[in-house]
């Protein structure tokens, strides 16, 4: 997966320094375990994916993908808090580590990246995030294997972006918002509309909002209506 342009992922950070700020404006001091966050949603994508001997199991690639997106946030998150808030050095330490050898050292021994199948990658790199390791040799990994470009890391990171402030616009801090809607996650919601949305336009992100509020606003007056 090809670095990203510094401006690019300069971009991604500003987008999240945005969304943590919304939820407290003194995140960078509030010490908020970002990793341990990026661990949990690394336990999910295995959920998804698959890992139980036991049953008959089909991967879920699509929620991989979610989910891998997800733990991007917290990773970004990560890099802010070391680098202090400061954008610049968290964008050119994002690319050092992006350039570098795609093996992780843990627990005493060297694990290299491709010998690793699909869930000891995502084992080890929930290992990592417990460790409060960013793991990005994995994460990159990881992306390569679900078939997420450099391109598609940058557009479904600003959609998710847009759907998290779309959380905290409709109360999910305080309980009000819901996450399921009409049986399905807002996230299964978002992947359909941004089918229908033009992914290189310059105003994706308003677009994918209006769509989502119109959805929302549609099947919680369907819910009313059948209560």
């Amino acid at each position: 997966m090809k670095t990203p342009p510094r401006i690019v992922i300069q971009a991604m950070l500003e987008l999240q320094a945005g969304m943590n700020s919304k939820i407290n404006t003194n995140w960078l001091n509030a010490n908020y375990p970002f990793l341990r966050a990026a661990l949990v949603e690394s336990v999910e994508a295995l959920e998804h994916y698959g890992w139980k001997w036991w049953k008959s199991q089909k991967p879920d690639i699509s929620q991989v993908r979610i989910e891998l997106i997800d733990i991007w946030h917290f990773v970004l998150s990560h890099y802010l808090v070391t680098e202090c808030g400061n954008i610049s050095k968290a964008a050119i330490k994002i690319e050092n580590d992006w350039d570098s050898r795609p093996d992780i050292y843990f627990d005493g021994r060297q694990h290299i990246s491709s010998e690793l199948d699909f869930r000891e990658k995502l084992e080890l790199m929930a290992a990592s995030f417990a460790v409060r390791k960013p793991a990005l040799p994995l994460l990159l990994a990881l992306f390569d294997a679900c078939e997420i470009s450099t391109e598609d890391l940058y557009i479904q990171y600003v959609c998710k972006n847009v759907l998290n402030h779309f959380r905290q616009d409709h109360g999910y801090r305080t309980g009000e918002y819901r996450k399921t809607w009409d049986g399905r996650e807002d996230n299964e919601h978002m992947q359909e509309l941004i089918e229908d949305l033009d992914s290189a336009s310059g105003s994706l992100a308003q677009d994918l909002y209006a769509a989502l509020e119109k959805r929302y606003q549609m099947l919680s007056k369907e819910r009313r209506l059948g209560n």
